[in-house]
């Protein structure tokens, strides 16, 4: 659900803005039919541009809100696997809200549509059918003309026309000649996918301004038609005069006294557009390719999506970030690093070797994760000007592991500082040679990526690791220490869950109050 929540608020986005660019160069322009498709082309573009996704290295401060919020939705959908492996990614109680109020305003909108439908239902069951030909030549099997004794406005859906007795005396050339159009050119066909926009995109001004301004199109074909087919100019505008205090019932059919007469009368008397002025349509390109930017992807994601794409090895990893976020100092520096791999598909990179991003068995630093943590405390060297210009921020290094367990092709993927970008890919390099990882048994170069961490506190260090210890991590509900859980296989791990505030404090006491972490083996390892 979140994540059509997503692709709806982007979908809303494109449409406001496709909407507004329609209203500025082209809605008062007399070639209808190309207006008509326009808008049509409108509906579409918006549904099609949010599944179109490209990636920029920098975010935006729009793209930051838009993936923030994104994060958001989507973990509204995914609450079981946020709870397991992500205690940290809560959702604001607002965005719950927000949701159930558009689903409750789906609803309504379905069932009022669906109220409106029953009703034109009994009305077409309850008026008389009568020959149209009387009326109109030609026209048997264009529409179904249907006659109501009472007062009624007259309108058109589908193949139907429903008329007064009396209007159909007084003036039913011209009436049924206008529903006529509407029938020949389906524009209930474009109300209904107007109406089921709305149903999604209520809450967007732009959905019910698109489906008003189509409204008004075909009214202006309608027109058109009826001028065409010889009927005066003048006396079909004092029949619309007389016949524009009728009530409209029914919002999902084209009515002859529709609203706006004055533009109708106006664009009849128009003198009709240049053919250049269709070339205006062609401002939608940078229009799109503004909408598709504002909903790209930064090339390596934010923690939410790192946490998810995690090894379970590196979930004791995942623990300490959350605790060093946590603590708070002040003075001289600290310096933690986080490793994470990143999970795709083999790249290829000559015709003898490959590098993977995930393998059977991946890279391992002598001694594992708590000995990598260790080796980049002490080998980190804060620069000194970017200790002047308090700069800090987390610098994520990318490297490959090759078959030998070399350090090779060291790069940053994402920045801070010069320095501290510069001092991140040297302690990177400087690294001793790693276990290789291993691909149906054979070594295999890996690409892996590694966080490092550089922050102006003090004390920060001792207070991640005091953290990290007082964290209760329980294997089949037995209680084993840090380094131990790093060491299990992830093959044969069933599941995680993380637990924190009163449910590690109520079933664990004081030593769940900095949080628990529940591991459960398959059944087939558990010996």
């Amino acid at each position: 659900m979140g994540i059509f929540l997503v692709y709806i608020i982007k979908s809303a986005v494109c449409l406001a803005i496709f909407y507004l660019f329609y209203r500025l160069l082209l809605s008062r322009e007399t070639f209808h039919r190309f207006n008509r498709f326009a808008l049509l082309g409108i509906l579409l573009w918006s549904c099609l541009l949010p599944l179109v996704e490209i990636s920029v290295k920098q975010p935006t401060g729009v793209q930051n809100t838009l993936l923030t919020l994104e994060e958001w939705l989507s973990l509204v959908g995914s609450m079981d696997a946020v709870e397991a492996v992500a205690p940290q990614a809560t959702i604001p109680w607002w965005v719950q809200g927000v949701m159930w109020i558009y689903v409750c305003g789906i609803v309504f909108f379905v069932c009022r549509n669906l109220y409106s439908l029953g009703r034109l239902a009994l009305l077409l069951r309850s008026g008389r059918r009568e020959d149209i030909c009387r009326y109109v030549p030609n026209a048997a099997d264009k529409a179904t003309l249907l006659v109501h004794n009472r007062e009624i406005a007259p309108f058109s859906w589908l193949k139907f026309i429903v008329i007064s007795r009396k209007d159909l005396e007084e003036n039913g050339r011209e009436i049924l000649t206008h529903e006529l159009a509407h029938i020949r050119r389906r524009h209930s066909l474009d109300l209904l996918l107007a109406d089921v926009c709305i149903f999604f995109q209520w809450f967007n001004p732009a959905s019910w301004l698109l489906k008003q301004e189509l409204q008004n199109i075909h009214e202006y074909e309608a027109d058109e038609a009826v001028i065409n087919q010889g009927i005066d100019a003048k006396q079909y505008q004092l029949l619309l005069i007389k016949k524009a205090v009728g009530t409209r019932l029914y919002s999902m059919a084209n009515s002859f006294n529709h609203s706006k007469l004055k533009k109708r009368i106006t664009m009849m008397t128009k003198e009709k557009s240049s053919s250049w002025a269709r070339l205006k349509y062609l401002y939608v390109l940078p229009v799109a390719a503004i909408a598709v930017t504002a909903f790209a992807r930064p090339e390596v994601s934010e923690v939410t999506r790192e946490i998810s794409n995690a090894k379970v090895n590196d979930l004791v990893t995942i623990a300490e970030t959350n605790a060093e976020k946590n603590a708070v100092a002040a003075g001289d520096t600290a310096v933690t690093g986080v490793p994470l791999t990143l999970v795709g598909k083999p790249v290829e990179v000559t015709a003898d070797d490959n590098i993977y991003n995930e393998v059977d068995k991946m890279p391992e630093y002598p001694g594992g994760v708590n000995e990598l943590l260790k080796y980049l405390s002490k080998n980190v060297r804060y620069p000194e000007a970017a200790k002047k210009a308090k700069k800090q921020g987390r610098v994520v290094v990318q490297f490959v592991v090759d078959k030998e367990g070399n350090i090779t092709n060291p790069s940053v993927v994402r920045g801070v500082d010069k320095d501290l970008d510069a001092e991140a890919v040297r302690v990177i390099s400087s690294m001793p040679r790693w276990t290789p990882g291993m691909q149906d048994g054979k070594a295999v170069a890996v690409k892996y990526t590694i966080p490092v961490m550089f922050r102006l506190n003090t004390d920060t260090k001792k207070n991640v690791d005091s953290q990290k210890d007082s964290l209760l991590f329980l294997l089949d509900g037995k209680e084993i220490d840090a380094s131990g859980l790093s060491k299990i296989d992830p093959s044969t791990i069933e599941s995680i869950k993380v637990l924190k505030d009163e449910n590690s404090t109520k079933p664990y006491g004081e030593k769940g109050k900095n949080g628990v972490v529940l591991v459960k083996l398959k059944a087939a390892e558990k010996k």
